[in-house]
């Protein structure tokens, strides 16, 4: 295929400055846009951002755009596409419309012309993906104004799946949030870092991959393999690049005996074990949270129960403000990042904290907060 290809990689809302950030230091120029990030490259490009971003949910190749307002005029220039560049015969393709402000509004429609027109294409009808089909093509068909764009998923499963969490235990942290909140937090490898609920370890685990330099995608299938762009050798090379290791002191915690033999065994599949200290018990009895307990310098980086996750929300109210009263404990060279449903329990830490990023977290609007270990009250406000 010549010519740079035209890539888009999609975020949760509120961390297009984190990707950015992350395609940066890739050395990749790209411009923020609302749910993502756009920039050019080539198949290599794409591989290595599959294997490296850790704050993007999928990675999108726009591989044609013209205005068109019948399904007949839709179906005729999908079919003069070169899908035989992009497909593979025997991979299975879904197809997904989205339509807003064009004469072309009937998505199933959309997609049964997109389809006949790829069978066309290729003397033959490719398989249609079933449930449960791991290695799909994705190909995103989107009308807005008149005007198509299609694209076709660099990856076949979404990228915040890193492949190591199979127990999420109740209400678990996507991926991708995880890493941008240890990100946000200002968190550096060196640095000690602990998470006093866990849950299945998620922002353990992701901080752990981070500091001993090993890239989010590594678990997954490589971006590109289930379409014709794919070069073995090319990916041979890109996955063998790695990132210095840091030694850093990790820590998590949960009262849950559940929910910490699954931070256990979801480290273990990361690869990352070996990096982290777990320790059963509330919140108080966590060894860092105790009087001297902690490493001198650190971040506690952490997504504590949501009101929405129990019958009654204020009776987090005494929760919130234990684990600020113990962040407090951890010395003025410790700073702290939570993730909150619900800014005003958040205020109940009495911690002195700022919002880095909203988002959204399973249809709720979410906020990390961050600031330092000083209580509201001794910061004079």
């Amino acid at each position: 295929m010549s010519g740079p290809l035209e890539l888009f990689a999609s975020c949760q809302p509120g961390l297009e400055p984190l990707l950015l950030g992350e395609l940066s230091a890739l050395e990749i120029e790209g411009d923020a846009q609302r749910g993502g990030v756009a920039f050019t490259g080539d198949a290599a490009t794409v591989q290595r951002c599959g294997l490296w971003l850790g704050t993007a949910s999928h990675l999108l190749m726009r591989i044609t755009q013209f205005r068109c307002r019948a399904l007949g005029e839709l179906q005729r220039k999908a079919a003069e596409l070169p899908w035989r560049q992009w497909l593979r015969a025997h991979v299975p393709i879904a197809v997904k419309a989205t339509t807003r402000g064009s004469r072309v509004y009937h998505t199933s429609a959309v997609e049964e012309r997109v389809e006949n027109a790829i069978a066309t294409a290729l003397g033959k009808a490719p398989p249609k993906a079933e449930p449960g089909d791991e290695i799909v093509a994705h190909i995103h068909v989107r009308f807005r104004e008149d005007v198509c764009t299609v694209s076709i998923d660099a990856a076949s499963t979404p990228l915040h799946r890193r492949g190591y969490r199979l127990d999420g235990r109740k209400a678990p942290l996507r991926e991708d949030l995880a890493h941008a909140l240890v990100l946000a937090s200002g968190w550096q490898p060196g640095e000690a870092l602990l998470d006093p609920f866990c849950g299945s370890g998620t922002i353990v685990i992701e901080a752990a991959a981070i500091a001993q330099g090993l890239p989010p995608g590594r678990l997954r299938a490589p971006a590109l393999q289930h379409l014709a762009l794919f070069d073995s050798r090319g990916w041979e090379k890109t996955f063998k690049e790695r990132r210095p290791a840091i030694a850093s002191l990790l820590a998590g915690g949960d009262r849950d005996a559940g929910a910490i033999e699954a931070s256990k065994a979801n480290a273990e599949r990361a690869g990352v074990a070996a990096a982290i200290t777990l320790h059963e018990g509330a919140v108080t009895t966590h060894p860092w949270l105790q009087a001297a307990g902690a490493p001198e310098r650190g971040v506690l980086v952490t997504n504590p129960p949501f009101g929405v996750r129990v019958s009654d929300a204020a009776k987090l109210v005494p929760l919130y403000q234990t684990l600020g009263h113990r962040a407090a404990r951890l010395g003025a060279a410790w700073r702290v990042a939570v993730l909150a449903n619900d800014v005003r329990l958040c205020r109940r830490t009495g911690l002195v904290l700022t919002t880095a990023f909203t988002s959204k977290h399973g249809g709720l609007q979410v906020a990390a907060m961050v600031g330092s270990t000083a209580l509201a009250e001794r910061a004079g406000r």
